[in-house]
C-alpha cells in the first residue's frame, strides 16, 4: 500500500513541476518512517530515534511547503495522516506480536 502511494506522489511530482517539493517532501516522510520500522524491529533504538529527529525537522519542512491552503496541498495532509496512523498501527501490532511471543517461550 505505501510502495503505491509513493509511487503515486512520485508519479505527480513528475508530471507537474510546481508539486515536486511537496511531494518528494512526502516520499522521504514514507523511507524514513521504514527505515524507523526497521531499526526498531533490529532493536537499534539510538538509531530509530535518530530518524525521529530527523522525520521532525522533515515534518516541519514539509508542513512549511504544504502551508498553501490548496485543495492538493489538504490532500497530501490527511495522506500524510493516514500513512502516520497506519504505520502506528503496525508498530503496536508488531509490538503485541513480541508481547505474545515472550509468553510462549
Amino acid at each position: 500500500m505505501a510502495i503505491g502511494l509513493l509511487a503515486s506522489m512520485q508519479a505527480n511530482a513528475q508530471s507537474e513541476p510546481s508539486k515536486k517539493t511537496e511531494a518528494d517532501c512526502y516520499a522521504q516522510q514514507a523511507t524514513l518512517e521504514k527505515d524507523m520500522r526497521d531499526a526498531r524491529s533490529r532493536g537499534q533504538m539510538l538509531r530509530r530515534r535518530q530518524l525521529q529527529e530527523s522525520l521532525d525537522a522533515l515534518r516541519a519542512r514539509c508542513d512549511e511547503i504544504a502551508s498553501k491552503d490548496t485543495h492538493e496541498a489538504r490532500v497530501m495532509r490527511q495522506k500524510n495522516v493516514i500513512m502516520q496512523l497506519r504505520l502506528d498501527l503496525a508498530n503496536a501490532e508488531d509490538e503485541l506480536r513480541r508481547i505474545v511471543s515472550e509468553k510462549n517461550k
